[in-house]
């Protein structure tokens, strides 16, 4: 429910690299999220802050992001496909019936 804008040290570290790693089990595992019954989960910006990344050079930062963004775009393009599969299949048994009952089939 909550959003917090974080400005990158481009001297240390890439952005996109931030990114990948606070949407990661790793990060989840570090950030000290709290869970209370009834509520969703919360972390303070400070917390947020806290959480160490264990950062490699610049090069390997870059080459880490140029891999996960291309894992990103084959997935996408996987879900897209299967997507359409299923939606063809949802779409077969009427098409199977109209043909038996028009005599076709």
């Amino acid at each position: 429910v909550d959003q917090y804008v974080y400005e990158v040290n481009q001297n240390r570290a890439e952005t996109d690299f931030v990114a990948w790693f606070m949407r990661s089990p790793v990060y989840l595992e570090r950030a000290p999220i709290e869970t209370t019954p009834g509520q969703l989960p919360r972390i303070r910006t400070e917390e947020v802050a806290s959480v160490e990344i264990n950062l490699p050079t610049r090069p390997e930062q870059k080459s880490v992001v140029a891999k996960m963004q291309k894992k990103f775009l084959e997935a996408t393009r996987l879900n897209e496909s299967l997507s359409a599969r299923l939606s063809a299949l949802d779409h077969l048994p009427a098409a199977l019936l109209r043909e038996a009952f028009s005599g076709r089939l």
